[in-house]
């Protein structure tokens, strides 16, 4: 994710001396971030690595799209012309430590980031940090009355994007899957999908568990990421597995058309399930 970074103090904690360390910095071992923070290597920093130096040195933990980026959140992007801040009064104060620099929390980085990017991006990452377990739905739900009333930056994002995700939803697993939600969201004619269905066959065993489905209209998706590039037989099977019990049609999308070419990825959608409304239903 990011180079070794490290300061003065730790590098002499180890032994080593202050002459070894600018030697090192002459050799291009390691390079001088900012004052007493050093990161391995000759390249020069990157405004993420800058961001994470200052935090280094200040022992405060960092936060918005910094924290997101080391939380490893779906959607994140760093700009490369510098990180905008907005720190908000904290409300999930205890800081995580991940790969030496103190981060704000789950909760907290989604409280920030809610000030800091668009509401598709937040949804993203929100769900990214569901299905990680940084914090569960009902937790960040109980903080909107809390936020509102603050009058936080961001509640307002907050409440709407969460108002959209069904009651008990499981979170969705990939990025992919999310902007595969959210194409469906703002296709007029296609409902709310059905998030991790899983199917079983008539004996009541497992036979697969699909990222989204649409029972009522007998249709599902897979959903062809960089993730699946070296199972194609594994997903074929499994479509076919799917098909045999429940009868459903299935409709294929690669993260080009998802991500590139929505418009017409969902026109694809709607004529799915179209056609899977006619089909004649498997009577269980």
């Amino acid at each position: 994710m990011h180079r070794k970074l490290f300061t003065t103090q730790q590098f002499l904690a180890t032994g080593r001396t202050e002459m070894e360390l600018r030697w090192g910095e002459k050799k291009g071992w390691w390079t001088r971030l900012i004052r007493s923070v050093y990161g391995e290597g000759a390249q020069p920093p990157t405004p993420f690595e800058l961001a994470l130096a200052h935090g280094l040195a200040s022992e405060r933990p960092v936060g918005g799209l910094v924290a997101a980026k080391m939380h490893g959140l779906d959607g994140i992007a760093i700009p490369e012309s510098g990180i905008p801040r907005r720190r908000t009064a904290p409300v999930s104060p205890e800081p995580v430590l991940i790969d030496g620099i103190w981060c704000t929390n789950g909760l907290q980085t989604m409280i920030d980031l809610a000030a800091l990017v668009d509401p598709l991006v937040w949804e993203q990452a929100n769900e990214s940090a569901l299905h990680k377990g940084l914090f569960k739905i009902d937790e960040e739900l109980s903080l909107l009355p809390v936020l509102s009333a603050s009058r936080t930056a961001g509640a307002p994002l907050m409440r709407k994007m969460l108002s959209l995700r069904p009651p008990n939803a499981p979170p969705t697993e990939s990025l992919l899957e999310t902007l595969t939600v959210q194409l469906a969201r703002r296709t007029p004619g296609v409902p709310e999908p059905t998030r991790q269905h899983v199917i079983r066959n008539e004996h009541d065993q497992f036979v697969a568990r699909v990222d989204l489905t649409w029972p009522d209209e007998g249709a599902f998706t897979e959903l062809d990421g960089e993730h699946h590039k070296d199972q194609p037989v594994y997903d074929a099977n499994r479509q076919t597995e799917v098909a045999i019990v429940t009868g459903w049609l299935c409709g294929r999308f690669s993260w080009t058309e998802v991500r590139w070419n929505p418009a017409s990825t969902g026109r694809r959608l709607v004529r799915l399930l179209a056609t899977a409304r006619r089909q004649p239903r498997r009577q269980d």
